[in-house]
Order: C-alpha cells, then sequence, then structure tokens
C-alpha cells in the first residue's frame, strides 16, 4: 500500500501527502481465506478497516434468523466506522466473499490523526453519510421488493391473482368475443336446421345455456378479481408499513451519527483550545 493507493479510498482522499504518509504508517495489514467471518453482529469493536484487495458482505439477522444483506463492496471500500467512534459493538456482521487483504487502525491510532488533523472530521462525516443513505436504500429494496413478507401468500393466492390478470388481459377478451360469437352463430345453424328459417324479431333463437353460463362466470369473475384487489391492498398496506419502519430507522441511525460526530468535533474543538 502507498500514499497514492490510499488517496483512491474516497474516506482519505482530501487528505495531502504529508497526512497520508503519517496515516500509511498506523495502518495494519491482516489477510483473511474466503468465507471467513471478520466480526459479528453486536461483537465490541475498536479497529476501522478498510479492503485493500477482495470482497466483504455486510449482513445483519433479523428476528426470525434470516440474514439480510446490507451490502457487499470491494476494493478500496471502509467498513467498522461506527464502533469506531462511539466504542459501541458492531451493528452488522462482516464476512468475506473471497481471499481479502484489509488494513486496519486502532481507535487510539485514529483519534490521535484526528486531533493532529481536525479538518478530516467533515470529510468523515460526509461519507458517514452517504454510507448510511446508500444502506437504507439497500434495506428498502430487500424489504419491499419481489421478496416482501406479504401475510404468508398462499398457493390459492397466487393462483387468484394469476386468474385475475389473465380475465382482464386483452388475450382473454379477444377469446369471450370469439366464443360469444362462435356460440351464437353454432345456435343459429342448429336453429335454422330444426325450422328452416330463423326470425331474430318474431321468434329468435334461444340463447338459454349461453345466458346461463355468462350468468355464472360474472359472478365468479366478480369474486376473482374482488378477491385479487383485497390481496393487494393488504401488499400495499404492508408495503407502506415496511416503508415506514425503514425510514423510521433510517433517522434515527442519522441523528444517531450526528450525536457521534459532534461530539468528536467537541472533542477536537477542546484538545485544540
Amino acid at each position: 500500500m502507498t500514499t497514492q493507493m490510499l488517496r483512491e479510498i474516497p474516506l482519505f482522499a482530501t487528505l495531502g501527502p504529508q497526512e497520508l504518509d503519517e496515516l500509511l504508517k498506523q495502518l495494519e495489514k491482516i489477510h483473511y481465506p474466503p468465507n471467513t467471518v471478520i466480526f459479528w453482529m453486536d461483537e465490541p469493536g475498536d479497529k476501522l478497516y478498510v479492503i485493500e484487495k477482495g470482497q466483504v458482505r455486510i449482513s445483519y439477522s433479523n428476528k426470525d434468523g434470516k440474514e439480510i444483506i446490507l451490502n457487499t463492496i470491494g476494493e478500496n471500500a471502509f467498513f467498522g466506522e461506527l464502533s469506531l467512534l462511539d466504542g459501541g459493538p458492531h451493528t452488522a456482521t462482516a464476512r468475506t466473499v473471497r481471499e481479502t487483504t484489509l488494513l486496519t487502525i486502532s481507535k487510539g491510532a485514529f483519534y490521535n490523526f484526528l486531533d493532529k488533523h481536525p479538518q478530516f472530521s467533515q470529510t468523515l462525516l460526509t461519507v458517514l453519510v452517504d454510507r448510511l443513505r446508500t444502506s437504507t436504500m439497500n434495506m428498502r429494496q430487500h424489504m419491499v421488493g419481489d421478496r416482501l413478507p406479504l401475510p404468508q401468500r398462499a398457493s390459492f393466492r397466487r393462483l387468484v391473482d394469476r386468474a385475475a390478470s389473465f380475465v382482464s388481459s386483452s388475450r382473454f377478451l379477444l377469446f369471450a368475443i370469439i366464443f360469444l360469437f362462435g356460440w351464437m352463430c353454432l345456435q343459429s345453424w342448429l336453429y335454422f336446421r330444426h325450422h328452416n328459417s330463423v326470425s331474430f324479431v318474431d321468434n329468435p333463437p334461444a340463447f338459454s345455456i349461453l345466458e346461463f353460463i355468462l350468468t355464472i362466470t360474472s359472478f365468479l369473475f366478480t369474486i376473482l378479481v374482488l378477491t385479487s384487489q383485497r390481496g393487494f391492498a393488504e401488499h400495499d398496506r404492508v408495503r407502506s408499513e415496511i416503508e415506514y419502519q425503514v425510514n423510521l430507522k433510517a433517522q434515527t441511525e442519522v441523528m444517531r451519527l450526528q450525536l457521534k460526530m459532534d461530539e468528536v468535533l467537541k472533542l477536537l474543538e477542546e484538545k485544540i483550545k
């Protein structure tokens, strides 16, 4: 790792050559094999990690024990910054995707660097807010995407949705027109064979069977469409609820991050004075 390579990392892009050289001396290189846990969620953390080579997956487990992937990051990306700032446990699990080389800096060395270069705090805040925004968007896409956890959409519900989609399609409309026209033509021809003439005014052929079929199908289609609409309404309700929860979590994390940065800036101002 050289100072030029270190400058390519967004977190350190605004630092000068002397500052980069000073920071480089504080970094420790660690190698991880593929599919190796770097740290677990809720595990204490006191280091900042920078990916020199490889790929790392950031995830957490929900209340059902399912792994939710927040982000997959590659070279020049960093992670573990929140625990570094407040000394609290990690809020997610970090695991290598393939063979990975990391650069780490301890909490003490990082704060010493901030003491000497307080202007770096503004860059740190900007990068952290951008990181939080990306994580929130990834979470929203996962939770309200195609795999939205609806209230146990059973096979029957999926069948109803597909049937409702079919009966409202142009193909079904064309089929209905052809069926009705064909049925009426067939019944008229059969009527003509038995009565030798067809009078649509005085003595028209009866379509009682067709009327019965249309009555039954209209009733069934009405129930089908209403059931499908109720399912979509429930889908929208759950989607809105999850979006609200995600936005609320994002707002909470932003406020938490702002408080941490205020504490860091206050500490730096006191040391400068």
